[in-house]
């Protein structure tokens, strides 16, 4: 392994500085951020107990807008760690003409992208495994009452991860296809989009939707779960839909108002009722998710070895 390190260092320094330094300084960020907020609530409960002991959520103030950019940047970091990295390997050596000379001296172009590709997939996981163990920690410190479920589930723990691995296979893939690296970066970024917008679209596709409880529900405080649909239960049961629900409920507080009451009686108001997958359930969905990811990754490492073996060197 110290040889194809060597090597993969010698063609891409630039690329790897960046993800490596620019990876562990936001995670340094992300750990102090977490070791700070926990400092604060240690003394809870005695006399030099902090003004954050009193509040749920009690960093909004004090911390919310490092932690904010930092959970941002958690967020893009596999997307732009998996294109600068794999996009290169195999474009970088056809736009440059040496794969005229590495791939002949090679003997096997599967085993030449092998060598290539695995110092850059484990420098990119070991960067990547570190930032999502300290964004994880950083979540956690800023809202120590809750369970996270699905909050920032993108820019945390092991989806993090498994972005990395597939966009860096998907910067593989195309690099082979196009042959360029800079078409292949701008193609890259685009399927990013599209990736990150449907993996969120199908965070809630992953395990079937149940009717939650209202401590399930967003309303319990307990945690954050992937909500699918709300409705609204009346008093004598009925289920109905969010619309009409909500103007039920505008049109009791109207009426409270002109009758001098501060809010009507709330056994009269309906109820809301939301459908979707709680909290609790957020491990079923990550080891889903990541298995599908997984599929993906490897189903792009095969293409691009394949591309690999059948096109020209040029």
């Amino acid at each position: 392994m110290i040889a194809p390190l060597r090597l993969a260092w010698r063609l891409q320094r630039w690329e790897f500085a960046f993800v490596v330094l620019g990876g562990l300084g936001l995670a340094a960020v992300a750990f102090w951020q977490a070791f700070d907020m926990r400092s604060m609530l240690t003394g809870c409960g005695t006399s030099s107990a902090a003004p954050a002991c009193e509040f749920v959520y009690p960093f909004q103030t004090t911390h919310g807008n490092v932690v904010g950019l930092a959970q941002t940047l958690s967020g893009l970091a596999p997307f732009l760690a998996g294109l600068l990295l794999g996009v290169p390997i195999v474009a970088g050596e056809v736009e440059h003409r040496t794969a005229l000379l590495a791939w002949p001296l090679s003997g096997s172009r599967a085993r030449w992208l092998a060598w290539r590709v695995m110092p850059v997939l484990a420098i990119s996981l070991a960067v990547m495994a570190v930032l999502s163990v300290a964004a994880d920690l950083m979540a956690q410190a800023y809202l120590p009452k809750s369970d996270l479920g699905f909050l920032h589930h993108a820019s945390r723990g092991l989806p993090l991860v498994m972005r990395a691995v597939v966009v860096l296979a998907l910067g593989v893939a195309l690099g082979a296809l196009m042959g360029r690296v800079l078409p292949a970066l701008l193609v890259g970024i685009a399927l990013c989009v599209g990736l990150s917008v449907g993996l969120g679209l199908a965070l809630d596709q992953w395990v079937p939707s149940q009717v939650m409880t209202e401590d399930e529900g967003p309303e319990g405080l307990t945690g954050f779960p992937a909500v699918t649909d709300l409705r609204y239960r009346m008093p004598d049961g009925e289920i109905i839909g969010a619309q009409e629900g909500e103007i039920i409920v505008e049109q009791a507080y109207a009426a409270a108002i002109e009758a001098g009451q501060d809010e009507p009686d709330p056994a009269t108001l309906p109820r809301p009722v939301f459908t979707g997958i709680s909290a609790a359930r957020h491990g079923e969905v990550v080891l889903r998710e990541s298995l599908a990811l997984g599929a993906l990754a490897i189903g792009l490492f095969g293409l691009a070895a394949f591309v690999v073996r059948r096109r020209r060197p040029e």
